[in-house]
């Protein structure tokens, strides 16, 4: 890893529809500008399929990039939804997520 600052996106306990417009356009901005980024998905307890879907859409983009994310804290909540949407092994969290 480089020594470039990892941007943290706090996801807090409940992420939907009506936070991810401005989520996406700051991780895609920060992207953009060759920031490493970071969702804390540790304390989800509620997140809806919109939001699934961004931050499923932010982890292609990442690839594209040449950044890969880590699942490290997920929340169950957070897992539990990823593989109920069968996302899970597309964002590689079968093996990285807690």
């Amino acid at each position: 890893m480089s020594d470039k600052e990892i941007t943290v996106i706090d996801c807090g306990e409940a992420l939907g529809i009506a936070n991810v417009g401005d989520m996406y356009t700051r991780v895609l901005s920060g992207l953009a500008e060759g920031q490493s980024m970071q969702f804390d998905v540790s304390k989800i307890e509620r997140i809806d399929t919109a939001a699934m879907q961004m931050i499923y859409a932010f982890s292609k983009e990442a690839e594209k990039h040449g950044h890969v994310l880590l699942w490290e804290h997920a929340s169950e909540a957070f897992v539990r939804s990823a593989k109920i949407l069968g996302l899970a092994t597309l964002m590689n969290m079968t093996d990285n997520a807690t």
